[in-house]
């Protein structure tokens, strides 16, 4: 779909007013200038302005108790602050970042540009011997909508494995059947509802509109290859080559839980956004979790919960978090100084993330079209030889994106180039994330363990070994001069050389507060965290092991079940 410049300007009028990050006198300006007040109901103007005036006067004083506060703004945070608030609840939601009302952030197409931006966390890894000591970008939304706001918009809800494999490890009512109602009461797709899809559900999801020749070339080679192509990768069995299920809004927005979720209730007075907000640890009565400490834009100040804190800062965010409020490894908090509440060495452990790798190039023939719709639009999963199931999701990507010691051996591409980029979506290995310090400005230490097991080299060079094939296949040759990455035979050791130059995050960071029924587990399946009351934890974090794909459609859908797990224990 075409952009519309109106359209995104007009998103991120409505988001800056109804955050009120804008004053009513511009927002009525801003719709006078862009052609008159008609290009939004009366209705849609008395919310934004509904809105704004609530946000304004609930964060001029804050109160001094809510009945849930919530750190962390992301995809989680959005969507248990909207349960929890259509229920009559007075909710706190905390977001280090400030507002998504950014063009990158609204275009789909520019969310490239977000990765190691001012909206990103921007985590560089621990050295990994495994990759030839080089450091790793691990990116992390700090903005309002987390990475469901920066990253690329997929929408992967995992395999019905992934989750019957939870629940036989002892996380009863986490099962596929369990889940899959969740996924359908989230979704509004496009196609409307059906037995696997949803169609009345908050968030819009798409395919893409306007497929790039690279991403239907993507298709006809799959054919070619004797690979499933499917019109709905979300439908049934996991395996097969399809264009990507995008959280993008049926007018090429865009589709955010910030969007979905959290903006529809703004003008409830009882929620109250913060931006620029840091929470820099947990308040204890003894074991009983009761308040946050605050690091604002001015200040420092404490604020309580009469009922849960709930944590919905990310696999990284959220593991720190609880390190620094004394919740972790009694030996590593006692060598830090930080008094210990709660001996969980779990905390920071099982730090799981899909490795990405930049990536087979492939020249294009003639002047290469502009990436469209996501920039990312079709995508596979496979099994690789590995028997650990649905292991391999490589990815198009409509640019050419190579590492810098990839470049260093087989020289730049050329601008008119795109990626097969191979990912491995079950990964054996496992990092860690560690606090460097007791201070609460300072960034964790990340360990990503990217290859660290052999079963993952061996699905990696799979991948590659896929992706070659895949753009050797007539479709690509129609569209493509030449492979120009690695474009050359590779020995075994060249092979491997190149996995390990390649390898990136797909930045799906996941698994460090760990959820499970064992001693070493961080959290109950009801996501309340062991050996303290009033505390729970929600987001990718709580992973027992990462899903098949994209992270986001799960986070969103772990963050349903924990609202109505919330809701019926009140």
């Amino acid at each position: 779909m075409a952009w519309n410049q109106n359209k995104e300007q007009l998103e991120r009028i409505i988001d800056s007013v109804s955050l009120g990050l804008t004053s009513r006198r511009k927002f009525l300006s801003a719709l006078t200038a862009m052609g008159g007040a008609g290009l939004l109901a009366p209705s849609a103007i008395a919310d934004a302005l509904a809105a704004n005036a609530t946000q304004i006067a609930n964060r001029a004083v804050l109160d001094k108790q809510y009945d849930h506060i919530i750190v962390g703004g992301g995809p989680a945070g959005c969507v248990l602050a909207r349960r929890l608030v259509d229920e009559g609840a007075k909710v706190l939601l905390i977001e280090a970042g400030g507002s998504e009302d950014q063009s990158s952030i609204i275009d789909p197409l520019q969310w490239y540009t977000n990765i190691g931006g001012a909206n990103d966390w921007g985590h560089i890894s621990s050295p990994a011997s495994e990759l030839g000591q080089r450091r790793l970008l691990v990116s992390s939304g700090k903005v309002l909508g987390g990475g469901s706001s920066i990253n690329a918009s997929l929408w992967a809800r995992g395999s019905a494995s992934d989750f019957d494999g939870w629940a036989a490890d002892g996380c009863t009512g986490w099962g596929w059947n369990d889940v899959l109602p969740i996924y359908r009461s989230i979704e509004k797709w496009e196609g409307g509802a059906s037995e696997w899809r949803g169609g009345d559900g908050p968030m819009q999801i798409s395919l893409p509109k306007d497929p790039h020749p690279a991403a239907l070339a993507w298709l006809e080679a799959s054919r070619e290859m004797g690979i499933p192509v499917k019109q709905d990768l979300s439908s049934g069995e996991l395996i097969g080559s399809g264009l990507c299920n995008l959280s993008v809004r049926f007018d090429g927005t865009r589709e955010s839980p910030v969007r979905a979720y959290l903006r529809p209730v703004l003008k409830n007075p009882n929620l109250t956004v913060l931006l620029n907000t840091q929470v820099t640890r947990l308040l204890f009565e003894r074991s009983h979790c009761h308040g946050v400490e605050l690091a604002g834009q001015d200040e420092q100040s404490t604020v309580f919960s009469a009922g849960d804190v709930i944590v919905t800062a990310g696999a990284i965010g959220s593991a720190r978090l609880l390190m620094l409020s004394g919740i972790g490894n009694v030996d590593e908090l006692k060598r830090l100084d930080i008094a210990s509440v709660s001996d969980l060495p779990g905390v920071g452990a099982n730090l799981q993330d899909h490795p990405l790798l930049e990536g087979v190039i492939l020249e294009y023939r003639g002047d290469i079209p502009a990436p469209r719709g996501n920039a990312a639009e079709a995508t596979l999963f496979l099994e690789s030889a590995t028997g650990k199931g649905v292991d391999l999701q490589p990815v198009l990507i409509e640019l050419p994106l190579v590492t810098p010691d990839v470049r260093d051996v087989y020289g730049n591409p050329p601008t008119n180039a795109f990626t097969l980029a191979p990912g491995v979506v079950k990964p054996q290995s496992r990092g860690s994330v560690k606090l460097a310090n007791a201070d609460w400005r300072k960034k964790p230490l990340v360990d990503t363990g990217f290859l660290r097991e052999p079963a993952d080299m061996a699905a990696a060079l799979a991948c590659v070994e896929l992706c070659r094939e895949l753009g050797q296949q007539p479709a690509f040759k129609q569209i493509s001069l030449r492979e120009v990455i690695p474009g050359r035979n590779l020995s075994s050791d060249d092979a491997e050389d190149f996995v390990r130059r390649s390898t990136t995050s797909y930045f799906h960071p996941a698994g460090t507060c760990r959820m499970g029924v064992d001693e070493t587990a961080v959290v109950s399946p009801d996501l309340r965290v062991r050996g303290v009351t009033g505390l729970r934890v929600c987001d990718s974090s709580i992973m027992p092991t990462i899903t098949t794909g994209n992270t986001n459609a799960p986070t969103i859908m772990i963050a349903e079940k924990a609202s109505s797990m919330l809701l019926s224990a009140h």
